[in-house]
């Protein structure tokens, strides 16, 4: 009981330290006052910290299982077919020039295409959630139902190394 007694003593005390957080400052631009901490908040994309990059299945592309996945690769399905697409999604996916993770955004047809390949899409749609990709992610198929693009968000380290990407 004395422990306790000592925290609810210290409860009282004001803070000796201030955390901040100016990570996304740059995103932003006020208008106002501002002394007093009233006013207007703009945000702009002029300080976003990377660029967006489209990856999307090709057109013709209809596959729903991995039978017929693999046989428009032009592979013959083996005993276990989706350990075998999925070995393919992995063996694609390790070879991708972005981050281990990637911000997945809003896509839009301004993205710039950057692969248009039926494996280099799967790789990327299906080791994806709402939010984020991820290389290390167990590809999920049925990701692929009701998508067919996404959009991510590369960080700048990365553009120079995308084939075909923006320079």
């Amino acid at each position: 009981m004395p422990e306790r007694a000592k925290l609810l003593h210290n409860m009282s005390a004001p803070p000796k330290s201030v955390v901040k957080y100016s990570g996304l400052a740059d995103l932003t631009t006020t208008s106002g006052p501002g002394g007093s901490g009233v006013c207007g908040v703009r945000l702009s994309n002029a300080g976003v910290f990377g660029i967006a990059v489209r990856i999307a299945l090709p057109v013709g592309f209809s596959g729903t299982t991995s039978t017929q996945i693999l046989r428009q690769f032009g592979d013959e399905p083996l005993a276990d077919p989706d350990r075998q697409l999925v070995d393919l999604i992995n063996a694609r996916a390790d070879t991708l020039p972005l981050p281990d993770g990637c911000l997945v955004i809003k896509s839009s047809e301004s993205h710039h295409l950057i692969w248009n390949d039926v494996l280099s899409a799967l790789a990327v749609i299906t080791k994806s959630s709402d939010c984020i990709w991820l290389r290390a992610k167990t590809p999920s198929l049925s990701a692929l139902i009701g998508r067919r693009q996404l959009s991510l968000l590369v960080p700048p380290l990365f553009v120079d190394r995308l084939s075909g990407g923006p320079q």
